[in-house]
């Protein structure tokens, strides 16, 4: 009997110690700036954001200067515990949560999906930029992940897809499949590049920070969502004798988003030629530096010869919404004078066939990535 009482009475002590330890914990990272702004929050926490957002203003209102333990060197020089421990035992307690981003269109049923894994943004399932040393490489203490300086070209393909090769000669032989054409005719009747299941009209959401893009230059100002492509590693060369012309594989639609918070539309006839709209100063939502912002391309079919191009902004509430529409345009098939070159019967085809691939793509610009969604969508029943 005393036996017991006396494990009982350790196992109390140890159990109050660790509570002890965690409040304590817990009350150092708070009084950081290694909250996650998005992503980290407790599960079961049930205060509305409204709330959560005052309690924090509040207490940054009540510290004093000096009240920051980790801007003191000199006073935790010794101490046991890095910033990035204490990161990694808040984060092992409270795990890592997504947020639910806004649908503007619902999801059509059994459409192919991808939402971006956030502790391992190249999970090889459906993206894999591990060969690209200025992707993924660093992951902030607010759980997004850093895009350096460079050309980034994000992949993202469909889960019955997987993820392809962005060589033509190898999407030709395929061990589940293959590339149906590279004719622009025959895809218009095929309806797809690959599979069925490919990604036609869809809702892609971006979830991003610029932090600089003063090395981007000329016309390149910008952040794209493509979509409707299966590959961009081939130029036209007219005197590329190649037959198919593999270069037909960059048709495809951007949804642009400037470093000065303009929003236009482009249209790749083929890799590379491109028919694209001016900037305009009416169609902006200013600054959008420093600052979490959404941003969706919705791209769908509105009848069997035109195509909806949509572009979405939340510049407010980090993602969470709600998005305002910012700018439309509708490739009735009078938009562009190349598609011949790739077998369309007329010179402005619009692009209505679907792809297993989705690109996020900038030139030099360096910002950090929240979060990504793609879905295959019901669109909206239209009368243009």
């Amino acid at each position: 009997m005393n036996d017991y009482c006396t494990e009982i009475t350790i196992l109390s002590l140890i159990f109050i110690l660790n509570v002890v330890i965690m409040q304590s914990f817990i009350s150092d990272i708070t009084s950081t700036d290694h909250l996650s702004y998005i992503f980290a929050e407790p599960l079961n926490y049930k205060e509305d954001e409204e709330t959560k957002e005052i309690q924090l203003d509040k207490e940054v209102e009540n510290k004093e200067p000096n009240q920051n333990k980790y801007k003191n060197k000199n006073k935790h020089k010794n101490s046991i515990y890095s910033s990035a421990q204490l990161d990694a035992f808040y984060k092992s307690f409270f795990p890592i949560k997504q947020m639910d981003i806004p649908k503007i269109y619902p999801t059509r049923q059994n459409g192919d999906t991808y939402r971006f894994n956030i502790t391992n943004p190249n999970g090889q399932v459906q993206v894999d930029e591990t060969d690209k040393e200025n992707i993924f490489t660093k992951r902030n203490n607010d759980g997004s992940w850093r895009i350096e300086y460079g050309e980034p070209r994000i992949d993202i393909y469909t889960k019955d897809a997987g993820i392809l090769p962005d060589k033509p000669d190898q999407l030709n032989n395929l061990s589940k499949g293959k590339i149906q054409s590279w004719n622009y005719s025959e895809l218009k009747d095929i309806g797809y590049w690959y599979k069925p299941t490919d990604w036609k009209n869809v809702e892609v959401t971006l979830i991003f920070k610029l932090l600089d893009s003063s090395r981007s230059k000329g016309e390149q100002h910008s952040i794209s969502l493509v979509t409707r492509s299966i590959s961009h590693s081939e130029k036209y060369d007219d005197a590329n004798d190649d037959e198919p012309p593999f270069y037909c594989g960059g048709s495809s639609y951007h949804n642009n988003i400037s470093n000065e918070g303009y929003l236009r539309m482009k249209k790749e006839q083929y890799h590379v030629n491109y028919e694209f709209e001016r900037y305009a100063d009416t169609i902006s939502v200013g600054n959008i530096y420093d600052k979490i912002i959404g941003f969706k391309g919705i791209v769908y079919n509105i009848n069997n010869t035109a195509v909806k191009l949509e572009s979405w902004v939340d510049l407010e509430n980090g993602g969470r919404g709600p998005y305002k529409k910012v700018h439309e345009k509708i490739d009735h098939g009078s938009w562009g004078d190349s598609m011949t070159e790739c077998g369309a019967d007329t010179d402005g085809t619009s692009i209505t066939w679907g792809s297993p691939l989705v690109i996020i793509k900038t030139n030099d610009f360096k910002f950090d990535i929240y979060d990504i969604e793609v879905r295959e969508i019901v669109p909206p029943i239209s009368n243009n």
